[in-house]
């Protein structure tokens, strides 16, 4: 019976709870992505936001305005049709976006901005990589590039396109700290590449930084449990146009953070 239960418990466990909507009007939808769920669905097994989110309102033509990383959390947008949904996309240049994240160190300056171009590599645009560096070698023949980023990843690169993140340090903590960024544009991992060319990657980054997990031992505690188990970035704040409305939208912190945090604080006192 014990084993029963607790084979009851680990399936209550891997279903995924209702995800938090914080806005729904006008045919625009949005939630509080949690970390470790996709925005997509991607092949074998795993949910999504977007299957979760229908199978949550029976809107079964919503679409992603933007995207997250699979890691991320935070402020994420659908529409209700793909018409609304290219609609809001053609002035999400003009949208504001205030991300929260750990990262390693403090940056020198408590506020500035890193202006580094950045070259994405996006398996599903290759065209994007190759036309870069075709204009590139045109403005600058006989120049030797250096290496090209690997399949899926971006890097600062000067055949990249101009890119900018405004960030600003809420809370140092010696040798990580939470920074506040505010990407001008949306290139694929803008902040976590941005902040690893200050040489301040975010705390756990298997891709850009130093670890895959980040443990008490890490921070300076004396235990080797796990404390973030995944990217620390989260989408805090949004602010986007639909038609003639302005939206601002908000998303609080997850718990895991949250907890890495107030440890953080524990220590630091």
């Amino acid at each position: 019976m014990a084993g029963s239960a607790d084979a009851s418990q680990e399936k209550l466990n891997a279903m995924p709870s209702l995800l938090q909507i914080l806005y729904h009007s006008g045919g625009v939808i949005a939630v509080n992505k949690p970390p470790g769920l996709a925005v997509h669905a991607a092949p074998g097994p795993g949910g999504s936001v977007l299957k979760e989110l229908i199978d949550q309102t029976g809107l079964s033509d919503l679409t992603p305005v933007h995207r997250l990383d699979k890691d991320a959390s935070g402020v994420l947008v659908f529409a209700e049709t793909k018409s609304l949904a290219a609609e809001i996309q053609r002035t999400w240049e003009q949208s504001e976006k205030t991300y929260l994240a750990l990262c390693d160190g403090t940056p020198s300056s408590q506020a500035g901005i890193i202006d580094a171009p950045i070259l994405e590599h996006q398996t599903g645009k290759p065209e994007r990589l190759r036309n870069a560096v075709r204009w590139y070698e045109s403005q600058h023949p006989g120049v030797i590039l250096p290496p090209l980023p690997v399949p899926k990843t971006s890097a600062v690169h000067p055949a990249g396109r101009s890119s900018q993140t405004a960030y600003t340090t809420r809370e140092s903590f010696g040798s990580f700290s939470l920074v506040e960024t505010r990407p001008h544009q949306g290139r694929m991992h803008h902040i976590r590449v941005h902040l690893a060319h200050i040489g301040h990657p975010l705390a756990v980054d298997p891709l850009y930084g130093k670890r895959s997990v980040l443990t008490e031992r890490d921070v300076g505690g004396l235990s080797d449990s796990i404390l973030l188990n995944r990217l620390p970035l989260h989408a805090a704040r949004l602010t986007f146009s639909v038609a003639s409305e302005r939206i601002t939208l908000e998303a609080a912190l997850p718990q895991d953070i949250e907890a890495t945090l107030a440890f953080l604080r524990v220590l630091r006192s």
